[in-house]
């Protein structure tokens, strides 16, 4: 499975990368600090699972994984926020999950779940 992650900060994106590896150590994790190249690589590429921040600069959560079911019907996309106020919209968008931080690998394995 090819498990993108698409996260402005740096810092934070090392983190995530960290969580979801240890979670799905057999996976391919493809980290993105840029959604704009993580939408070309998609294009181009099969991308199973997505964990993205809601709010980014070039674009929001909401708009890539739009873009992203439009590339794959079947790909889980997960939404990473640091508040709940956009949990109904993710719902509206039918987001596999909803991710309030801190990042945890116990947060990450209830995306298998949900």
């Amino acid at each position: 499975m090819v498990i993108m992650l698409v996260q402005n900060n740096k810092k934070e994106l090392k983190h995530l990368i960290s969580c979801v590896a240890a979670v799905f150590p057999e996976d391919q994790v493809i980290g993105f600090d840029n959604p704009i190249r993580a939408m070309e690589y998609a294009t181009k590429n099969q991308v199973d699972m997505c964990f993205a921040d809601v709010e980014m600069k070039a674009t929001s959560g909401f708009a890539l994984a739009e873009k992203l079911r439009n590339c794959n019907k079947n790909i889980r996309i997960n939404l990473i926020s640091d508040v709940i106020d956009y949990a109904i919209d993710a719902w509206r968008f039918h987001i596999n999950d909803y991710i309030v931080r801190p990042i945890t690998t116990e947060a990450i394995k209830h995306t298998i779940e949900a």
